[in-house]
Parts: C-alpha cells; structure tokens; sequence
C-alpha cells in the first residue's frame, strides 16, 4: 500500500542510514514539500560523529554476499563508486578497486541449519561469478584458489590458513570518513535540509503516535514523521531487545615504512571470514588490521527507551549500547582482540615482523546487529508516526550511494522485495538481548560471517587486559 509524503521528517543520526535518507528525500519529487531535519550529538564537530560506525579510514566495498539480495544492490552501489571525477563519489582517492581475497577455513563443526564461513564464501563466488558473467566482464576477474598453498603463494604470506577462497578483482576499498564528508557536503548543498548539533534523551509521544524528540536542553524537536537511523545507539532510544543489538568490532592501526607501503597498497583486501580477520591496502603510511565477529557486549541500565506500543509501560532496561572514547573507552583493546589482530598482521601480510610492532591507534567500531544480518528499515508496528532505519550488521556502508532511495522507497510503501526483507519481523521470545538473572545473553548474528567468541561483555574483558597492564 503507498503512503503520502509527511510535510515534515525529523531524523535522529548523521551515519550512512542518516545522511543517504536525507540526500535522496531532499532529491526526490514525492518529499518536494518535506521540511527535513537531522539532528545529531557531534558536539560543535562535522556532521557524522567521528564514532558512527561509517567514519573510518577504509571500508570493503564489495558485492561479495552470500546473499543475492545484498549482492545485486552492492553491483548497482559500485557503478557509482568506480566514477572517479573531482567530485564524484568514488574521485579523490576516496574509492580504490584494490580486488578482495575472501577465503575460509575448513569447518571442524557443522551447525545443522547454519552457515558456516566456508559456506558463505562459496555462496559468495557463485552470486559473484553470476554477476560478473551477466556484465560481460572477463572470467579471469574472479577466480578460485583451491587450496591452502594457492592462497599463500598469492598472498605471498605463508603464515596463512584458509583452506579455500577467491580473488574478485571487482572489490576494493573506500576511506570511508572521506565519504562521509563528500556525503554530508551532497546534502548540505541541496539546500532543503536543517543540521541540528544536540544529544536526543528520548523520543516524544502524544497518545499513540511519536511526534519528535526531546533534547538535553529540555528542548523538543518535532517532526510528522520521527525517522531514527540512530545505529548502535537505537537501543538506547527504543526498546528493540532481541532485535537489535551494539557490539563492538577490534580495530588497530601500526605505522609502516614507504617501503612497507609500496608493498602493501598493490595487495587486495584479505578477509577470513573463518577468523573475522582482516586487512586493507593503505595509501598511506598507516595499516589497519580488524575483525568482523560476534564482538563485545556492553549491557547497561537505559531508562528513556521507548516501549513496545502505548500499552507498555514505559520502565527501566538492560541493552547493549556503544563504549566509545567519547564516553569513556579507554585506549587499548581486550587481550583477546589484541593478540587476534597480531595474528591477522602475521597470517595476512606478505611483510613479516608487522604483528610486534605497537599499536598507533586502537578503537571499537560498534555494529548494530541483527538476527539474520538483515537491515531493519520499516514503520514502527507499535507506534505511528515512527520510521526505523538501522541494523546495519557492519555492512551498511557500502551502500551509500543506493541506499538512501531504497530507505525512501520503503517510506512510501514501495518497498518490494526488498522492502519485505527489511520488515519488522516477528522474533522469538528466546531470551536474547536481555538480561536473566543478572546476566546478559547476547544478540547472536547468524548469517555465516561471524566468527570467535559470542557474548562477550566488554567490561569484563577490558578488567582481564588491564590486570596484565
């Protein structure tokens, strides 16, 4: 069913959800006469927040998904991308068709009705391979590597253990806090949208519709439609334990010599999705080493958060929201995360001795996960006047320049396919995101691409680290 356009849309975040709503909302004819506004904590800063999961120094920019779905909309997203005039999306350095190796391991254990990291690697090429033949591009873009010693010899790094993967040279790379800005300047030049710098305490409601946000001035913005695309931080705003939930990514950087670079920038993007692990080529002289897993858990008392519907009583919860060094992350990573990335420098690096170096900068990259790793971009079942856009289970950004439109398609009821898959679905009463007893059981991602340890609590990991300290 179609839906008119709201005369007025408030929307709570700045991040890639945010920003690429507010550009296509400000570019489409249907949203002509659309007051729109963004409101977002950056602290007398730039629009997005330094600590949104899109700003960073590079992101994977591939169709590479063991998703079709995911896949074909990440084909249309690098059409835009590959442009590399001055002042297109993907000029300036801000985009680098690196190539991207993505292998697994072996399983040792097979789930019955999971995906395995092998599984969505093979699903992967496959979707991949289709594409690429269907564009008419070369065979010999994407090929296999069958086997352990054909991915060391490639990688030229013979500490790797991936049994299986492929080379898509199709893939590559985006500094990822560049965009943002390109993306933030786009939308400030439209003209049509208003950039409000304040903190929202919570979401403002009149019987059973939401009609703005209250701010820690004691100040209320308003809006016909309340749009939150508040990422990690939507816990904190509605109640979408079970649904939704923070967890932070390990994320490191060393300094590399100019040698080490010119090695380095000619390697693709190396990603074990058995491990999490993985590095992109640099084009400086900074190397970034993460991890793509279950993550950290950080439970906290939320007492603002919005409930199911009008008949809920609106009370105090428990959900994971985001530690960063804006509230309090301190500067080093959990023990766990810090000898797992040494050990990606050493299995993914053709340099050897990278893994002793110290770190320049640590930080946690906080996901908003999803059961399925599916996004969540739907009207709100409990109340009117409330749109949700997030859940982007630390793939969203490379959608940027797709995905706003897709977001505003859903707005007005022309979602489709897509659209179906973004619903609010209905979950199961199984426990997750909350806390039993006064123990916190996690969100778990099952989608085939996470790996290590699953519901670890960042506090209690960071109190091991700084016992060693």
């Amino acid at each position: 069913m179609g839906r008119t356009a709201p005369t007025s849309v408030l929307i709570v975040g700045s991040g890639v959800f945010g920003l690429s709503t507010a550009w296509a909302l400000s570019k489409r004819k249907e949203f002509a006469k659309t007051e729109i506004t963004v409101v977002d904590d950056v602290r007398g800063g730039s629009f997005p927040p330094a600590d949104v999961a899109s700003v960073d120094s590079s992101r994977i920019i591939r169709p590479d998904y063991s998703d079709r779905h995911y896949c074909a909309l990440a084909s249309v997203a690098q059409e835009e991308w590959r442009k590399q005039g001055d002042d297109d999306l993907g000029g300036q350095g801000r985009y680098s068709e690196s190539g991207l190796l993505l292998m697994a391991d072996t399983p040792t254990q097979v789930k019955k009705g999971k995906l395995s990291g092998m599984d969505y690697v093979k699903n992967s090429w496959q979707n991949v391979d289709s594409i690429a033949r269907e564009s008419g591009y070369p065979p010999g873009k994407i090929r296999t590597l069958g086997n352990k010693e054909a991915i060391q010899k490639f990688l030229d790094a013979p500490g790797c253990n991936a049994d299986w993967g492929y080379i898509n040279e199709l893939s590559g790379w985006a500094d990822a806090g560049r965009g943002m800005e390109w993306l933030y300047k786009q939308v400030k030049a439209t003209g049509r949208v208003k950039f409000v710098d304040a903190k929202v305490e919570e979401l403002v409601t009149d019987g059973k519709r939401v009609v703005g946000t209250r701010l820690s001035s004691g100040s209320i913005l308003r809006g016909e439609l309340v749009f939150v695309a508040a990422g990690a931080w939507t816990g904190q705003l509605i109640d979408v334990r079970g649904r939704i939930e923070a967890t932070g990514q390990a994320v490191a950087y060393i300094d590399i010599t100019e040698k080490e670079l010119d090695v380095l920038k000619k390697q693709p993007v190396a990603l074990n999705l058995s491990t999490g692990l993985f590095i992109i080529p640099p084009q400086d002289k900074v190397l970034k080493v993460a991890r793509h897993a279950y993550g950290y858990l950080n439970p906290v008392t939320v007492t603002n958060a919005l409930p199911p519907s009008p008949s809920h009583p609106k009370q105090s919860i428990v959900a994971s929201l985001p530690l960063t060094s804006r509230n309090g992350y301190p500067n080093y990573l959990p023990v766990d995360a810090d000898s797992d990335l040494r050990r990606g420098l050493k299995e993914l690096s053709p340099i050897s001795g990278l893994e002793t170096r110290p770190w320049k900068e640590t930080r946690l990259c906080w996901y908003a996960d999803t059961r399925d790793g599916d996004w969540l971009i739907d009207y709100h079942p409990g109340w009117d006047g409330l749109f949700v856009a997030t859940g982007g289970s630390g793939h969203g950004y490379k959608f940027l320049p797709v995905l706003g439109d897709k977001i505003a398609d859903c707005i007005l009821g022309h979602g489709g396919e897509l659209g179906d898959k973004w619903r609010w679905k209905n979950i199961p009463e199984d426990g997750s995101g909350k806390e039993h007893n006064g123990v916190y059981q996690g969100l778990q991602t099952d989608d085939g691409s996470r790996s290590c340890t699953f519901g670890m609590i960042l506090q209690d990991e960071l109190a091991k680290t700084k016992a060693k300290l």
